[in-house]
Order: structure tokens, then C-alpha cells, then sequence
């Protein structure tokens, strides 16, 4: 178990409408600590709002990543001092872009229950709804970011088992999906040192490694 803070230190766009989307840089923090050093390259196939890219520029890490949304995107890179390695595109392009070998992969993925038909990955093409299609995918992303990170590198992706409407497992579906691309070694039970008004008292990190070489 890890107890990290909830509150965040950096600030949200106006155009999120108050919507808070992102992992606290407090959990950024604490598994850069654990699995990398200064100097490391880390990955996160979805960037969103930039939290990984700002802990690492804060910690001495080099921070690298792609963001599909060009709005996130554009507001991210005025932010940062790594503009060159931020990209606005599809992670599942990932061989088209000129990334180096990665230290080390941290990501937030876009979450899907599994009733939903509206695939975030797609962003919402009707040619690939459903949550087979988006597991499927999220497999093909990993499988292609495992071919950019070093032997042995460790990939921790962070979720949630979705309880709002009705319970979707998507953390043991996402640990079932991607451990045929990479091998889960565990997880990691982090609890939040905050009172949670609403939503999760704690979220989930699967942490995987790159055995495949």
C-alpha cells in the first residue's frame, strides 16, 4: 500500500470546466522515486493535462509523450520546457514518431465502462464502438510502446474498477488484456492522505515489465 496526497499542485485549464481528470502529481512523484532516477526517459502514451511531463521536468527526469487531443496538447506544451518531446497524434503511431528508448512508461489511460459503446481511443468512430474493440486496442498501444522501452523496463499504468452507473472491472480487464503484450508483475493499492468528497478512496497501479526485449 502506498498513501500519497490527492491534491493537485498544478494548474487545471478553463476549458476543463472544473473537471478534474488527471492523477495527483503526489503518485507521479512517489513511482518516479521507485523506479527510476534522474536523468531516466519516461514515457506516457497519454499525456492529457501534463502531469507527468511537469513532475519529471521538476525531478530531473526527461519526460516524453503523446497527447491525441490537439486543445490538451497545445495547453501542455506552452507549459513545459520539452516542447520537442511532446507529440500531438495516436499512440498506437508510435513507431512513426522519433522517440528514444524509454527508462520507463507512467500512464493514466482514458477509462471505458464496459456497457459503453462510445470508444475513447477512436474518438468515438462508430466503426470501432464497443469494449472488446477498446481492450483490444489499448493491447496493440502497449504491445507497440513495448518495442520503444528497454529490456526489463518497468510500465505502471494506473485505474480505476468503475462504480458510478454499475461496477466495470476495468483495472483486472486491463490487467488481463495487457499482460499478453508485457508481464504483470502486481499491483500497487495507493490510498489517498485527503478526504475524498466523492469517487474513489484509493486507486489501483498494475505494474508491468518489459520482458520481451
Amino acid at each position: 500500500m502506498l498513501t500519497v496526497s490527492n491534491r493537485h499542485h498544478f494548474p487545471l485549464p478553463d476549458f476543463q470546466n472544473g473537471d478534474e481528470i488527471r492523477f495527483p502529481g503526489a503518485l507521479v512523484s512517489a513511482l518516479l522515486d521507485r523506479f527510476t532516477k534522474p536523468g531516466d526517459a519516461v514515457f506516457d502514451p497519454f499525456v492529457g493535462l501534463g502531469t507527468t511531463f511537469f513532475v519529471c521536468e521538476q525531478s530531473g527526469r526527461l519526460p516524453y509523450g503523446i497527447e491525441a487531443d490537439r486543445q490538451r496538447y497545445e495547453w501542455v506544451r506552452e507549459r513545459i520546457t520539452a516542447k520537442h518531446h511532446l507529440i500531438c497524434g495516436d499512440s498506437a503511431e508510435l513507431a512513426a514518431f522519433d522517440f528514444p528508448e524509454m527508462d520507463f512508461c507512467i500512464t493514466s489511460p482514458p477509462y471505458m465502462p464496459h456497457w459503453h459503446k462510445w470508444n475513447p481511443l477512436y474518438n468515438g468512430d462508430p466503426d470501432y464502438d464497443g469494449y472488446d474493440i477498446y481492450l483490444k486496442r489499448m493491447q496493440e498501444i502497449f504491445g507497440r510502446i513495448c518495442q520503444r522501452m528497454k529490456t526489463n523496463a518497468h510500465l505502471v499504468v494506473q485505474a480505476d474498477n468503475l462504480t458510478n452507473e454499475q461496477f466495470s472491472p476495468l483495472v483486472w480487464d486491463l490487467g488481463r488484456a495487457l499482460s499478453e503484450v508485457m508481464t504483470l508483475e502486481g499491483e500497487i493499492m495507493v490510498n489517498w492522505s485527503e478526504a475524498v468528497e466523492s469517487g474513489n478512496r484509493f486507486t489501483q497501479c498494475l505494474v508491468f515489465r518489459n520482458t520481451g526485449g
